[in-house]
């Protein structure tokens, strides 16, 4: 039995027929650009992570062993801590302020490394590739 409305519009069944795909290629892009961007937000906070382990492990070897040339030494451990930890040291800048200080007084190091996107910015080309930078400072012992 036919109802009214196939009656009137014969061809209506049909042309609902590609309207699935029509719709997924619309949507894929956007869940495509999510699903990657979630992936690189991720990576890109393992990697901050990483980095702060890394200068809190330099700052700690500036407090204790600070012996001849400290800035050395503190880079040496933030490039070796970062290697351990799966991240390229390439690109990595240290600044230490207080090395050599006495006893009681502060020392701060900011380490930045460079942070490259994994996909997104193949997907967004109008992302900027940021720095990423951690400070971390202690008492000189």
């Amino acid at each position: 039995m036919k109802t009214r409305s196939s009656q009137r519009f014969p061809s209506l069944k049909q042309s609902e027929r590609g309207s699935t795909a029509i719709e997924f290629a619309l949507i894929l892009p956007i869940l495509a650009s999510i699903a990657f961007g979630a992936i690189d937000f991720g990576r890109m906070l393992w990697f901050k992570e990483v980095l702060v382990n890394a200068t809190r492990v330099g700052v700690r070897q500036g407090t204790l062993f600070a012996s001849g040339n400290g800035q050395a030494e503190i880079e040496a451990a933030i490039t070796a801590s970062l290697s351990d930890g799966g991240v390229d040291p390439s690109g990595l800048t240290v600044v230490a302020n207080g090395v050599g200080s006495p006893q009681g007084q502060p020392l701060n190091v900011v380490a930045t490394i460079p942070w490259n996107y994994f996909v997104i910015d193949k997907l967004i080309p109008a992302i900027s590739t940021p720095n990423l930078q951690a400070s971390v400072t202690m008492m000189m012992e």
